[in-house]
C-alpha cells in the first residue's frame, strides 16, 4: 500500500479515472456529490491510497489527535469488502500514530450494525473508534550509517511514540540493544566518539580519513588485514559495547529484541531473541550479526560461526510481522545486504524512514560524520510526522515561500519572459519531478527551487533553514565558486565533489555560468537557457532572490 498527500498536479493526469470513481459508504446522495466534494477540498484534505486491488481517493483531515474521514471514494475495478476498507484506512491512521479514527457518515442502519461489528461507537458526527497499537521498530544494516537510527529515535521518543518490539540486523541489531538501555545520552555518547579503531583492528584504524587519499588508504589496510586473517578482529567493538552495555538497565526493559544472523556454512538465517539475563551470549549474537564477513571475522558461537544478518535479512520486517506488530516503523540506512522481498497485509501500517542523501563510507567510522548521520536521522523523521517541512532541506512547517515565488514569476516575466514560457511546459515539471524526487505541489514551488539550488551547490542538510537563511548560504556559495569539503566522504560523494568542480559541464558548473551571466540575454544565451530551462530557472531565481529586487 502506498499512500501520498495528492495535489493538483498529481490529479490531472487521473481525472477521467477518477470521475468514474464511487462512494464506498453513503457520506453523500450520490457519487457525484462525493467527487465534487473531494476536488473542492483536494488541495487542503486529499490523499491518493495505492493498493494492490486499486485506488482509493480519501477526503480527511488530522484533528486533536484523531483522523477525521469526510469522504472516501474508490475507483470503480477496486474489488473490496467493506471490512476491508476499514482495514485499510485503519492501516493509514496507525501510520500517523492518532488516537482515534472518526466517519463522519450520516446514520442508517446498515451502517450501524457494520461498524458497531468493526468496534466503533456511534457519535454524534458518525463512528468512532479507539485504535490499539502493537508496535515494532525495524533496524536495517549498514554498518557507519547506523548513527542515523539514532536520530530517528530521538525524534520518536520526541513524538511520543513508542514501541513493543525491536528487530535489528547488524548495526541495527546492535543499536537496538542500545535502545533495550533506553538511555540516549549513552547511545549519543557511543556514536559522537566513535572511530573505526574502536570498532575494528586494522593497522590505519586510527587514520584520518577526510582526503579522498586517506579514506583509499584506511580502506586498503582493512582490506589487506581483512585478506591475511580471514576477517578483521572485532575485539576493539567487543569492548565498546561491553563498556557501554548497563546490565542494571536491560533487567528493566519490558521490550523486545530480536537479532538476525546467518549461520555459516549454509547461509541459514537464524534469529535470537535477546536474553537481558544473559549480557555475555547477548555480546556474542550481537557481534555475530555485525561481522561483515569477509570484512570482519566470522563469530563462533557454541561451536557454529555465525556472520551479518544483512546476507540474508537487512532489513527484518518480517520478523517483526511474526510476533504479531500491526505497525512496523523500518529505518533503512543503505546498508549493502539483501532486503527480503515479502507480501505485506495492507491492514500492516509501514513507516519507512531512510535519508535521501547518501552517508559516507559504511565501512569508515567518522565521529563527525556520525554526528551529521544522527541529525538527519533525527530531522527526516520529525518532518515525516509533520513537524517540519521539505525533502532534501528542513524548513519551520509555516516558513512562507509564496509571496517571493509569485513576486520572482512577476519579475522573469519582465526579465526573461522565454524562460517564464519554458516553465509552464510539461517537460519542465517533469526534469523538476525527476531532480527533486519528492512530492511538487504547486504551492510549494518556491521552496522546492531553493532546495534544489541548495542541492546543486552542496549546502548542508544538517540545520533547520528559513527561507533567509538559505538564501544567505545560497549567495555565499556563489561567492566563493566551490563547494567546501566534508568529514569522511565515501568514493561515490568524492567523485562528486571533483566532478563539480572540475568537469567544465557539471550541473554546478552550469549553474554558476547561468548566475553570473544573468544580466545578458543574447540570442546565443537565450538558446542554451532553453536547452537546461531547469538549471537556468534555478539561476534566474537565485539571483533574483539575492539581487534582482535591489536591481529594481
Amino acid at each position: 500500500m502506498k499512500v501520498k498527500k495528492i495535489t493538483t498536479v498529481d490529479f490531472v493526469p487521473q481525472r477521467k479515472a477518477f470521475q468514474e470513481s464511487q462512494l464506498t459508504f453513503s457520506f453523500f446522495d450520490s457519487h457525484s456529490a462525493g467527487r465534487t466534494y473531494f476536488q473542492e477540498h483536494l488541495e487542503a484534505q486529499g490523499w491518493q491510497i495505492s493498493t494492490r486491488q486499486g485506488r482509493l481517493y480519501l477526503s480527511c483531515c488530522f484533528e486533536e489527535d484523531q483522523l477525521i474521514i469526510y469522504a472516501l471514494l474508490h475507483e470503480r475495478n477496486t474489488q473490496f469488502s467493506w471490512q476491508k476498507y476499514i482495514g485499510v484506512i485503519e492501516s493509514f491512521a496507525r501510520s500517523r500514530f492518532v488516537a482515534k479514527v472518526c466517519w463522519q457518515i450520516p446514520d442508517n442502519p446498515v451502517l450501524s450494525d457494520f461498524f458497531a461489528k468493526q468496534s466503533y461507537q456511534k457519535v454524534t458526527d458518525g463512528f468512532q473508534k479507539t485504535l490499539v497499537y502493537n508496535t515494532a521498530l525495524v533496524l536495517g544494516g549498514g554498518g557507519a550509517h547506523g548513527a542515523y537510527q539514532i536520530g530517528v529515535w530521538q525524534a520518536l521518543q520526541e513524538r511520543g511514540i513508542r514501541f513493543n518490539w525491536i528487530t535489528g540486523t547488524s548495526v541495527g541489531a546492535l543499536n537496538g540493544a542500545l535502545i533495550l538501555m533506553d538511555d540516549v545520552e549513552a547511545a549519543v555518547h557511543l556514536w559522537a566518539n566513535i572511530s573505526s579503531g574502536q570498532v575494528l583492528q586494522y593497522p590505519l584504524a586510527e587514520a584520518k580519513a577526510q582526503t579522498l587519499r586517506e579514506m583509499m588508504n584506511q580502506t586498503h589496510s582493512l582490506v589487506t588485514t581483512a585478506l591475511k586473517t580471514n576477517g578483521a578482529s572485532t575485539e576493539p567493538l567487543a569492548a565498546l559495547l561491553a563498556a557501554t552495555f548497563d546490565q542494571e538497565k536491560f533487567d528493566q526493559t519490558a521490550r523486545q529484541l530480536l537479532i538476525c544472523t546467518t549461520r555459516l556454512p549454509d547461509f541459514k538465517e537464524t534469529v535470537h531473541a535477546f536474553d537481558p539475563a544473559d549480557a555475555a551470549e547477548n555480546l556474542q549474537w550481537l557481534l555475530a550479526s555485525a561481522s561483515f564477513y569477509p570484512a570482519m571475522q566470522a563469530q563462533q558461537i557454541n561451536g557454529t560461526y555465525y556472520i551479518d544478518g544483512g546476507y540474508r535479512n537487512n532489513l527484518p520486517i518480517d520478523v517483526a510481522i511474526a510476533q504479531g506488530a500491526t505497525e512496523c516503523i523500518t529505518v533503512d540506512v543503505q546498508g549493502p545486504g539483501i532486503n527480503k522481498k515479502i507480501a505485506v497485509s495492507e491492514d500492516i501500517a509501514q513507516i519507512a524512514l531512510g535519508s535521501p542523501w547518501t552517508m559516507g563510507s559504511f565501512l569508515i567510522f567518522d565521529a563527525q560524520r556520525s554526528l551529521d548521520n544522527m541529525t538527519l536521522g533525527y530531522l527526516e523523521t520529525l518532518k515525516t510526522f509533520g513537524k517540519y517541512q521539505g525533502y532534501w532541506y528542513t524548513f519551520e512547517k509555516d516558513a512562507p515561500f509564496q509571496k517571493p515565488w509569485r513576486q520572482y514569476l512577476h519579475w522573469l516575466k519582465q526579465n526573461h519572459e522565454y524562460l517564464y514560457e519554458e516553465i509552464k511546459k510539461t517537460a519542465f515539471l517533469k526534469k523538476l519531478r525527476k531532480f527533486y524526487r519528492g512530492s511538487i505541489p504547486v504551492d510549494a514551488w518556491g521552496r522546492i527551487l531553493l532546495e534544489c539550488t541548495a542541492k546543486i551547490l552542496h549546502l548542508s542538510p544538517t540545520v533547520i533553514y528559513e527561507q533567509t537563511t538559505m538564501v544567505q548560504g545560497i549567495g555565499k556559495t556563489i561567492a566563493q565558486e566551490v563547494m567546501n569539503e566534508s568529514d569522511a566522504w565515501s568514493i561515490s560523494e568524492w567523485l562528486t565533489f571533483y566532478k563539480d568542480r572540475f568537469y567544465l559541464l557539471s550541473e554546478q558548473n552550469r549553474f554558476l555560468f547561468f548566475y553570473r551571466t544573468q544580466t545578458l540575454s543574447t540570442p546565443a544565451l537565450q538558446q542554451i537557457r532553453r536547452r537546461y530551462p531547469l538549471l537556468a530557472t534555478l539561476a534566474a531565481y537565485s539571483y533574483y532572490l539575492l539581487e534582482g529586487e535591489t536591481d529594481g
